[in-house]
């Protein structure tokens, strides 16, 4: 589901915080997945052409799949290091 589907439309960052949750509850290693989640995500920005400056606010903090504030902190961390970033890129074409 982390791939663009025509039918069901579902924001990139939406997409790119459930592979991360996904991974997070089915990766099989008992000594944490945090690592193997942050890949997925950098995976699904990655595949539609987005990768992002700065992962602070991602790698800092840990989020758990069975808890529903986590999910929607997960896409507020991810949407806010985006804008960031295209912030970043705005502001170097205007230089």
């Amino acid at each position: 589901e982390s791939a663009r589907q025509i039918e069901r439309p579902l924001p990139l960052i939406a997409r790119a915080a459930r592979a991360y949750l996904d991974v997070c509850v089915f990766h099989p290693f008992d000594d944490g997945n945090a690592r193997s989640a942050f890949l997925t995500l950098v995976f699904v920005l990655a595949r539609e052409g987005v990768a992002l400056d700065g992962v602070s606010l991602l790698r800092r903090v840990t989020f758990q799949a069975d808890e529903p504030q986590d999910a929607l902190a997960l896409t507020r961390y991810v949407d806010i290091h985006l804008s960031e970033t295209r912030r970043n890129t705005a502001a170097s074409l205007d230089s």
